[in-house]
């Protein structure tokens, strides 16, 4: 147990070390940059442009990609969204004085293009899906989640790699959701990442008591610990989907603060599939 538990911690190290060095890279500082010029779209927003487009990945206005070094391909069909009309109101705060407020007092259509209707500069790329195979570790993973009530169904995701499923009245992990269209590796990394938030996060706790961005950091380290285990190194997405989602501020500090409640996770899957599947590890 105490080996097992060691190589869990340096597996956490690599994890640690690894996202340092990203955080320090030139690349990262990059892609940053371009990230920060995409808007965050609204739920509604973004039911219409998978509406009109499903695969869409990554959307901006005309004149956006031209600022980032793309043109938009003559004949492209614009995606349309809905932008709020704002305006400032004045109103009358609690001891009776005018303050200028912004308001939203209607909306209009705009366009916008995916990135695949552009060309151009390449835009930085940080995350690298896994393309390997994986080693009978989605069967394993299966197991474990299933045995902890928790079943996997393999159908698409909506866009998603896949997600975790709370009942609406217990706000327990109800279902695991994995796309079978992921290269196998990384659906045995998506499985990990949303055993990972089922083992750690009931949907109380990831809606209103852990920010998402811990909740997505944690899930994806224990995804990283488990494949680390079993010989699958997720570094390439891991390390970036971590960072990505702390937006490289105090990711390092947020890290640390999870540490022990990420490799305790990691050991529960570690210590079942081990304990469990001994024989067809070993041969």
């Amino acid at each position: 147990m105490a080996q097992k538990t060691n190589k869990t911690a340096l597996a956490f190290e690599q994890l640690e070390q690894g996202l340092a060095e990203l955080l320090e890279s030139g690349d990262w500082q990059r892609y940053l940059k371009t990230q920060s010029q995409f808007h965050n779209y609204s739920f509604n927003n973004v039911m219409l442009i998978l509406s009109q487009f499903p695969e869409a990945s990554r959307v901006a206005g005309y004149q956006r990609w031209q600022e980032l070094g793309r043109q938009v391909k003559k004949g492209s069909k614009s995606i349309k969204i809905l932008a709020p009309l704002k305006r400032k109101i004045e109103k009358e705060n609690d001891n009776g004085e005018l303050e200028a407020k912004t308001g939203i007092f209607g909306f209009r259509t705009v366009s916008v293009f995916d990135v695949s209707q552009t060309e151009g500069e390449d835009l930085p790329e940080i995350v690298s899906s896994l393309t390997g195979d994986d080693q009978g570790l989605i069967d394993l993973l299966t197991a474990f989640t299933m045995n902890n009530n928790v079943p996997v169904l393999f159908q698409g995701a909506l866009g998603a790699n896949g997600w975790c499923r709370y009942d609406g009245q217990t706000g327990e992990p109800r279902q695991i959701v994995v796309d079978p269209l992921l290269p196998k590796q990384h659906q045995a990394k998506t499985l990990a990442h949303e055993i990972g938030h089922s083992l750690l996060h009931s949907r109380s706790q990831y809606n209103d008591h852990i920010p998402r961005s811990q909740a997505e950091l944690e899930a994806e380290s224990v995804a990283f610990i488990v494949l680390h285990h079993f010989g699958i190194d997720s570094s390439d997405y891991s390390f970036p989907y971590v960072a990505g989602w702390q937006q490289g501020e105090d990711a390092l500090e947020n890290l640390r603060k999870s540490g022990m409640l990420i490799q305790k996770a990691a050991n529960q899957v570690i210590d079942w599939i081990e304990t469990n599947f001994q024989a067809q590890l070993a041969a």
